[in-house]
């Protein structure tokens, strides 16, 4: 069985901050540990989530998988690692994210 490292980058870290930062101090306690837990798994068998459609001008597949049914985290799998790009609120409006 293999496992992957999983780095999270900047971006997706400032995308959660952004996601719980409007929630009560309990909520985002949850929220930020629903969310890194759900990051973390992804550890093992990382192809399990459905291919994102991205631009095609991004060079590698993107993946997505969703978190408490309302965030998307989006990643790749790069080797024996999974890079986790970003971590959207699925009622935004995101293409332009992207």
């Amino acid at each position: 069985m293999n496992e992957y490292s999983v780095i999270i980058s900047n971006k997706a870290h400032s995308d959660i901050a952004e996601c719980v930062g409007r929630a009560s101090k309990e909520a985002a306690i949850k929220l930020t540990n629903d969310i890194y837990t759900s990051l973390a798994s992804l550890d093992l068998f990382p192809e399990r989530n459905p291919i994102f459609n991205a631009p095609k001008s991004f060079p590698y597949t993107i993946r997505k998988q969703i978190i408490n049914d309302r965030y998307i985290a989006l990643y790749t799998i790069e080797n024996q690692k999974i890079v986790i790009y970003r971590v959207l609120d699925s009622r935004r409006k995101f293409g332009h994210l992207l």
